[in-house]
């Protein structure tokens, strides 16, 4: 048979000691309720009595406060949890032995109504223990059985018979309210696996995402490197097998070909949403080429918010977009210097690409394929962005104009 006082597993029993030392800093209440119960009830006899009664009432109380505080802001609460529990179930002991005490202080010595009053301070009290502990029934218990009991014996042993039946009445009040706590306990120990059950099953769910994740992702690869390396890999061997290729040109194709594959692994990388954090790494990959073909790079990036849909299918196309702009720069132009820039318009983030070098015309670069400018507009609208140029004789500009929300999924 289950014993409903004793202490739950460790992991529901965190969630209980949570529970009742957050509520408890509600029990402040408490000490004007000592003072009050110092001030009415003392007389010519007791008064000695409590005041030390009064003072011990209000430590106990702040005992706990501080206790619950420590264990919730000072360490961490799952660990020694069970010998937490304990301590916590013995400052409860000694707070329920004080608030029993009283009764034999002030029973004897107090007019009827006085009396009455005891009885409903500790009536208050049993249902104030109720509403605050109810996650674990031994803390009540504690707080509660020598309270009750103290009540009770002492209400007994008076001479009147109807303090005899408030002992009674005292003593049903309290099995009322065990009934009540043992019933309020199953609810919440229900809540609460409940709660790890659906944390389970979302754990579950989220790993299972992860590994079609994973496979999507494999595919999506498997692509990119068919379409892209395998491609390129494929036309040189074709053009060197027919001897139609110099060595520059075959080390010139290589080159291309370790930059896709480069670009498709950082596109993995996690960028938390961050375009210049995916920028940077772009940087670190073209940084080496531009140099040694002559071209300086200069980076002015502004502050830019993040964005949510950039995922690695999507951080592929932006790669592949501001590679083709920086492959054409270095291919087709004299340039000596390219700057890449960023800033916020509206409701968009703007990536610039311009070199100093000398321009083209936009409409025959698109009738005839080069450049790659179809490739790049292509790439643009599956992820719901925009790409444009501007060109004069003296520079170009490649413009990547990136929606910071996305209105609908890339395709």
């Amino acid at each position: 048979m289950h014993n409903p006082f004793r202490l739950a597993e460790p992991q529901i029993l965190q969630q209980q000691l949570t529970l009742v030392m957050r509520h408890f800093r509600s029990t402040l209440v408490i000490i004007p309720i000592c003072l009050l119960v110092w001030w009415t009830l003392s007389n010519e006899v007791n008064t000695p009595y409590l005041h030390w009664w009064a003072a011990g009432a209000v430590s106990s109380n702040l005992l706990l406060q501080l206790y619950s505080w420590y264990c919730l802001n000072r360490t961490r609460l799952e660990v020694k949890i069970r010998r937490k529990a304990m301590i916590y179930t013995v400052l409860h002991l000694v707070d329920g032995c004080t608030w029993g005490l009283l009764s034999w202080l002030v029973l004897s010595n107090v007019s009827d109504v006085e009396g009455i009053l005891v009885m409903g301070v500790f009536a208050g009290m049993l249902g104030g223990s109720l509403a605050t502990l109810s996650p674990v029934p031994l803390f009540y218990l504690a707080f509660a059985l020598p309270q009750v009991t103290g009540i009770i014996s002492k209400l007994w042993f008076m001479e009147d018979i109807i303090y005899h039946s408030l002992a009674m009445a005292g003593f049903l009040y309290f099995f009322a309210l065990l009934g009540q706590l043992l019933n309020s306990t199953k609810t919440t120990l229900s809540a609460i696996t409940m709660t790890f059950e659906l944390a389970n099953s979302n754990a579950k769910l989220r790993a299972i995402e992860k590994s079609q994740t994973l496979e999507q992702e494999r595919q999506r690869l498997m692509q990119e490197m068919h379409d892209g390396l395998g491609s390129s890999l494929v036309s040189a061997l074709r053009v060197v097998e027919n001897g139609k290729m110099q060595s520059g040109e075959l080390a010139g194709v290589l080159k291309d070909c370790i930059d896709d594959l480069k670009l498709a692994i950082d596109s993995i990388e996690p960028v938390d949403d961050d375009l210049l954090l995916l920028l940077a790494t772009l940087r670190f990959r073209l940084g080496a080429r531009l140099e040694n073909t002559g071209i300086r790079l200069q980076w002015k990036v502004a502050q830019i918010p993040p964005l949510d849909w950039l995922d690695p299918r999507s951080s592929l196309h932006v790669l592949r977009i501001l590679q083709e702009a920086f492959t054409n720069i270095i291919k087709h132009t004299k340039a000596t210097e390219v700057t890449l820039s960023t800033r916020l318009d509206a409701d968009s983030v703007v990536v610039t690409v311009t070199d100093n070098g000398g321009g083209f015309e936009l409409t025959d670069a698109i009738q005839s394929g080069g450049r790659g400018l179809a490739s790049q507009l292509h790439r643009a609208k599956a992820i719901g962005a925009e790409v444009s140029w501007l060109s004069d004789s003296k520079e170009t500009s490649v413009m990547l104009k990136l929606p910071v929300k996305q209105k609908y999924e890339p395709g």
